[in-house]
């Protein structure tokens, strides 16, 4: 079975442990790259942005119990600004080419929450604002590159009190029911709880250039791995919000299932 890794710190516990099982291959790349590989058939299970689900859900089961998400701060998925962000009206947005789910995110907060009307280009150098998501964000977030940060974790919990699922872990549906997924599934669940319970035993195979020890800990501790009744919630109020801006053509049926 080959599984797509996302290589951010955000999941560098999961995949930490998932290795150590030593029954998998791993292929690793943004978000984005790992969308296109599961699509393709690169990879048979990913970790991969929430909105390729919906986008694509005939392909897929989700499975249970465990996402990447936020309940409220998240840190590594910005909007970074040298103004406020009612003054950004008419103003032009750098969208990362890195995830879907996060631009389609800031379109929503945009709209809905901040009532800010911008224009999006993909010219860093160009732009008045930049959406930075995964170690470029937590970079920027703890270093203070800019004057404004707008955490969009933070913002959607204001937005609608429910957590955001960033990522979703996915298999293409020919896996469902098998004992292959079946067995992947508790081993996710199993590590998803085990590792959270010696952060800091982490920090002796991992370093994050420009972060602190205390910082890199700090960020582990807020990241969300669960998949609860309130994180559907969440889901399903980002899919009718990303219907609504037209970033997707109908509501998808969500099939957890393994």
């Amino acid at each position: 079975m080959k599984i797509g890794e996302i290589r951010y710190a955000n999941v560098y516990p999961i995949f930490y442990y998932l290795k150590k099982i030593k029954e998998y291959d791993f292929v690793r790349g943004t978000p984005s790259f790992l969308n296109k590989m599961i699509r393709e058939g690169g990879v048979d299970v990913g970790v991969c942005s929430s909105i390729e689900y919906a986008r694509n859900p005939g392909k897929y089961v989700i499975i249970p119990d465990i996402s990447i998400s936020s309940v409220g701060d998240v840190k590594s998925v910005c909007l970074f600004s040298s103004r406020k962000i009612e003054n950004l009206e008419n103003a032009t947005v750098f969208l990362t080419e890195e995830s879907g789910t996060s631009v389609v995110l800031l379109k929503i907060l945009l709209k809905y929450y901040f009532n800010v009307k911008v224009s999006f280009t993909n010219n860093f150098d160009d732009s008045d604002a930049v959406l930075l998501i995964g170690d470029k964000a937590l970079f920027s977030y703890y270093n203070n590159d800019y004057k404004y940060v707008y955490d969009l974790g933070f913002h959607w919990f204001q937005f609608s009190g429910y957590p955001f699922v960033f990522a979703l872990w996915i298999s293409d549906s020919k896996w469902e029911g098998t004992e292959d997924i079946k067995r992947l599934h508790k081993n996710l669940v199993n590590i998803k709880v085990d590792s959270q319970k010696n952060l800091a035993a982490l920090l002796e195979e991992y370093s994050f250039k420009g972060l602190t020890s205390y910082q890199i800990l700090d960020y582990w501790d807020i990241i969300n791995y669960n998949l609860t009744e309130k994180h559907i919630c969440g889901l399903i109020k980002f899919y009718k919000l990303a219907r609504e801006i037209g970033e997707i053509k109908k509501f998808p049926p969500l099939n957890l299932s393994v």
